[in-house]
């Protein structure tokens, strides 16, 4: 293997990752926030903070402005009182939903210039990629540790 293989492919990637997060554009975090609600239903604000790997008082902070408009509810959990359980309202479903109907036309539009074929192989090879990265870093996915798959 070239010594320049693995760097090029980290810079690739790299401009692919800065790339992803431009495209998803305004309130990137309240999308992600609205998806995993949809994803998962009711969860724990410590679940979700460990989930979305950002900060207690981020996530604090984007539930508020959230809660004030609307999109979610927070809830202390009946069984124990020291948490706090959050879920989409109504007004948050058909927000998700919307937003969720977007970035599918997004997402096609994002690989057009690859083939069926090609996009297989690419996803085939990330897998290989990411499977062997879980394997060395189980802390890096913190969403396998609830058993949540994507």
């Amino acid at each position: 293997m070239k010594e320049e293989s693995p760097r090029n492919l980290l810079h690739a990637m790299r401009l692919c990752g800065d790339f992803l997060s431009y495209r998803r554009g305004q309130r990137p975090g309240q999308n992600r926030v609205m998806f995993m609600l949809h994803r998962y239903g009711s969860i724990t604000q410590k679940e979700l903070q460990e989930i979305l790997q950002i900060q207690q008082g981020s996530l604090s902070e984007l539930l508020s402005e959230m809660d004030s408009s609307g999109l979610i509810e927070r809830k202390r959990n009946p069984e124990d009182r020291r948490q706090v359980v959050i879920s989409l309202t109504p007004e948050g479903k058909e927000v998700e939903h919307a937003n969720h109907q977007r970035v599918v036309k997004e997402n096609m539009e994002l690989f057009s210039s690859l083939s069926q074929e090609e996009q297989d192989e690419l996803y085939r090879m990330l897998r290989v990629l990411l499977e062997d990265w879980k394997a060395k870093n189980p802390q890096a996915f913190p969403e396998e540790k609830r058993g949540m798959r994507r």
